[in-house]
């Protein structure tokens, strides 16, 4: 038990770091960490870091950092090769996918590599990882023509961040103004395309050889390792990197102080809300500090206000007509500087009055500043945050690997501390004992404040529309916190969802199931499939279906439907509001989620055991006592109808509603949701729809898969689901024909675009019947065209940053196999990559894939599997689809993926382009020639 006394400062008092973690130093200043983790047998990561980004670059070198990241993959000492016999080859060929498993990213104070999901059970593959860590560390090639090839496809990553993305413009332009006079003013790490394409090679060496350090990098490894032995070997092999001499100092760059308030506004023509962001800046916990347990509870204290305010800024938008679209609060690092901390607001504010959605936003924060939180507001939120390390601590056998490779990566760049689950969960129990309501309203006033004051907003360029100007906003804010406000009044809360428990049920019948499911019969005629497993610990997750879905009902209701499941959720249940509700759940974990989809309608849900009752006791009353309230529909109009103003103001939204309407032949069900359709929904329909679609228990089924209590199932079962009402109707889903047109057509329209580019989707159906084995050709032949179109369009054209293969299979209303390939480009290159497409879909047809390439897929698929069934979610899925769709895609899947050869994917490819129904869509800007 940690004391805490007078004599012994909190700062003064270390936290009990995870005795699992090996951590250790060599002598040339590089930093590891080893953890074991048995959640996924024979499988490891494999991360470096390094702590070293954006911030580093001198200006002849603006996003360098993050091209030395790309080129990382494009040849090593050990790894020569670019593609073919290089670094990627090797990993596909250990089922280790580029971008899926293999991959990197750059920030301004970061640049992190990894190798996930390592099949190390396999020989020599934990020593190849760890070579390949070794040579990003220090050993990259850097060749010149592999830079050269390199240049094309980062600026396309440029374009592909922006096309479409005003807040990714806006916020390179707010950079400048909100840090002024620092390092930070120009530093995102995309940089300048001007030096992206036309860099001398030794500006990117330059800053390789002077940043990419031992003393500044980390190898993490954390999976099925032998920590002994790992440890071994790396230090074997990291010790002989030399640290080089007169080795630059890393600096950690100051944010300034301001003394009046800096604000930034800005339209843009693609940006279609409002977006408000106000910062309240403060010093950082010094690096030194933060393995005390003062650090610790001052993070558990913000955590707690945090939530409380998240809550009443909730209620800002519950009203009916309510002042703001969405509100926010957080903190920790301030936009993008980590050497300044921040209490953030955000909020998505409503056209028709931005100032008052701001005043309403500051009051919030103002009005806890001011009279602090309640008890039972900081009891809720002791509870919550009891719940989250609860459930953590349930859960520790079992978290993913990356789960500890964060935590390790925050305390190399961070210097945060890394507990273990346990003690998380010690100190959590004792904050909450000692931590009273003075010392979170003390958090509060240093959190929140009036001074060091930053303000973003960013908002749409249409219709003559001004945001207001930057003195007003500043008056609006400060106005509000000088306002004084009413201190939080708060009515007790029942802890009762129910005063009088439903008359039980009985089950009919019980009988093995397949996949490890146990199935029920209930008397009300509902069926149970149930499946204990501790895969996740003591989670259980719940899925109950019944076909029908919005297929019953007529075009004329679609947009009543499109809101039906959001004002479900949004009204509570029973006599409790939604507000109330949350207040009532609490400290528990247990969620349900009424909906009505497509096809069928039906409930998904999740808990703990200790809340599996709560959660029936909630499904239960969704289905016996839904409540629909006025006020939460009139509310989410209100948002929707500010929202839908400028809907149309990105691109890719008008692109996207073209190719619904193109490929469903302007279908009403697919027509997009506008302000002015936004008057058919009907509050009454939505009522009378969902009575009608939970009348009826006797056609649902129920998937529980997780940890359950079989003591206490059957019980349970009979008192929450057996007692539902059922009138034993049989229904099926409707075909309202809405196919994708069997047809080969291409369109071309042209859009103003900020950022020029051009989009194309193709979309490619066949008659194909949907089975197992043909889902997993479809699956297999996705997967090769995206490498085949990596390799011939992103590396040997540099035209795009990747092109998407996505494949899908339906059986109702009839059996069609669907392929989607997708890419964004340079307008000037779009002619020349279009063919490159066809071509290569073309060849795959003729010629089938490499048996080389085939053999990566498969091994990725051997190995995605055995990780995939270690998920309560994918069990669900896979008894969802035997009793909806009647396939078992987990029967002999293995041998499945085994026999597949290079003629069956020729085949199969031939089979989905023989009717040659393909829809080809591309948006060009508008001063694009053709």
């Amino acid at each position: 038990m940690i004391v805490l006394a007078a004599a012994c400062p909190l700062q003064a008092q270390l936290l009990q770091q995870d005795s699992a973690v090996r951590k250790g130093t060599l002598g040339n200043g590089l930093t590891y960490y080893i953890r074991h983790n048995a959640k996924d047998p024979g499988l490891a990561e494999f991360y470096i870091a390094q702590r070293v980004g954006s911030i580093l670059e001198e200006p002849r070198q603006r996003g360098l950092a993050h091209f030395l990241e790309h080129m990382a993959f494009n040849g090593t000492e050990h790894f020569p090769g670019a593609e073919k016999g290089g670094l990627r080859e090797w990993c596909e060929q250990k089922g280790i996918k580029f971008g899926a498993n293999l991959n990197a990213y750059t920030s301004v104070d970061q640049t992190v590599y990894n190798i996930s999901a390592a099949p190390v059970s396999k020989a020599g593959v934990a020593d190849t990882c760890l070579l390949i860590l070794h040579d990003w560390s220090h050993s990259l090639l850097l060749r010149d023509d592999e830079i050269d090839k390199e240049r094309g496809v980062i600026h396309e990553e440029w374009r592909t961040r922006r096309s479409g993305m005003a807040v990714q413009r806006l916020m390179e332009m707010a950079t400048p103004v909100i840090y002024k006079g620092t390092k930070y003013e120009d530093c995102l790490p995309i940089g300048s395309m001007d030096i992206v394409d036309n860099f001398p090679y030794q500006d990117l060496r330059d800053y390789y050889h002077k940043w990419y350090r031992p003393d500044l990098q980390a190898i993490i490894v954390v999976g099925d390792v032998d920590v002994d032995e790992m440890e071994q070997k790396i230090r074997h092999l990291f010790s002989p990197i030399p640290m080089p001499e007169n080795a630059a100092e890393r600096i950690y760059y100051p944010v300034n102080d301001n003394d009046t308030m800096i604000v930034f506004r800005k339209q843009d023509s693609e940006q279609p809300s409002i977006l408000f962001s106000l910062y309240m800046k403060r010093d950082i916990t010094p690096m030194a500090e933060r393995a005390s347990l003062a650090f610790y509870a001052d993070g558990y204290k913000s955590a707690l206000v945090n939530f409380m305010l998240r809550e009443r800024l909730k209620e800002l938008t519950d009203q009916a007509n309510p002042p703001l679209l969405s509100a926010s609060a957080r903190d920790g690092s301030f936009f993008i500087s980590t050497t300044k901390d921040a209490f953030s607001l955000s909020a998505g504010l409503k056209q028709e009055d931005p100032l008052g959605g701001i005043r309403a936003a500051v009051g919030i924060t103002e009005q806890a500043r001011q009279h602090g939180f309640t008890e039972s507001e900081l009891q809720r939120a002791k509870a919550e945050r009891l719940r989250v390390f609860q459930n953590r601590y349930n859960q520790r056998e079992t978290m993913p690997n990356r789960h500890y490779v964060s935590e390790c990566l925050r305390n190399f760049t961070e210097n945060e501390p890394i507990v273990s689950a346990g003690e998380q969960l010690r100190l959590a129990r004792q904050l909450n004992d000692e931590i009273t309501l003075a010392d979170v309203n003390a958090m509060a006033r240093e959190m929140i404040s009036d001074q060091n004051q930053v303000v973003t907003l960013y908002g749409p360029d249409k219709g003559g529309f001004l945001l207001p100007s930057e003195t007003e906003i500043e008056q609006t804010i400060l106005a509000a916190q000088k306002a004084t406000y009413q201190p939080r009044q708060e009515e007790a809360i029942d802890t009762r969802l129910m005063t009088r428990l439903p008359r039980k049920g009985k089950i009919r019948k019980r009988a093995p199931g397949t996949n490890g499911y146990r199935e029920y019969t209930l008397s009300n005629g509902m069926r149970v499939f149930a499946r204990k497993t501790d895969l996740e610990g003591d989670r259980i997750s719940m899925h109950i279906f019944s076909p029908g879905g919005k297929s019953l009902y007529p075009d004329s209701d679609i947009p009543t439907l499109a809101y039906l499941s959001s004002v479900v959720q949004e009204s509570g249940v029973s006599t409790f509001d939604d507000r109330t509700l949350k207040k009532m759940l609490a400290g528990k974990t247990a969620v349900v989620t009424p909906f009505v989809g497509a096809e069928t309608e039906g409930m998904q849900g999740t808990s703990t055991q200790r809340d599996f009752e709560t959660m029936l006791t909630l499904t239960h009353l969704y289905f016996t006592q839904p409540r629909f309230d006025r006020e939460a529909f009139e509310s989410l109009m209100n948002r929707q109808a500010s929202f839908l103003t400028n809907r149309d103001a990105n691109p890719n939204v008008q692109y996207n509603d073209s190719v619904m309407i193109i490929l469903y032949g302007n279908h009403p069900r697919v027509q997009p949701m506008t302000k002015e359709r936004l008057a058919e929904v009907s509050f009454d329909r939505i009522a009378q729809i969902y009575r009608e679609r939970f009348a009826d228990a006797s056609d649902f089924n129920v998937i529980l898969t997780g940890n359950l209590d079989e003591q206490t199932l059957e019980p349970l079962l009979c008192r929450y689901l057996a007692s539902l009402p059922s009138k034993h109707v049989s229904e099926q889903v409707v075909d309202r024909k809405m196919d994708i047109r069997p047809v080969s057509e291409t369109h071309t329209f042209r859009k103003q675009q900020a950022t020029p580019s051009a989009l194309t989707n193709i979309y490619i159906t066949a008659p194909i019947a949907y089975t197992a084995w043909n889902d997993l050709r479809l699956s297999v032949l996705c997967q090769l065209m995206r490498m085949v179109y990596t390799e011939k369009v992103r590396e040997e054209q540099g035209g795009t940053y990747g092109v998407s293969v996505q494949g899908s299979m339906q059986k109702i209303p009839s059996d069609e196999a669907l392929m989607k390939i997708n890419f964004r480009t340079d307008p000037g290159k779009y002619e020349q990559l279009l063919p490159i497409i066809y071509e290569q879909l073309d060849s795959m047809a003729l010629y089938g894939p490499s048996e080389k390439d085939l053999q990566k897929v498969k091994e990725y698929e051997h190995k995605a599997y055995g990780q995939n069934t270690k998920t309560n979610g994918y069990w669900d899925y896979v008894k969802y689809n035997e009793l909806f769709n009647g396939i078992d895609f987990d029967l002999n899947y293995r041998q499945l993926v085994d026999s597949l050869s290079t003629e069956d994917i020729r085949q199969f490819c031939q089979q989905l382009l023989a009717p040659r129904h393909r829809i080809q869509v591309t948006m060009l800007p508008e001063d694009a020639t053709q």
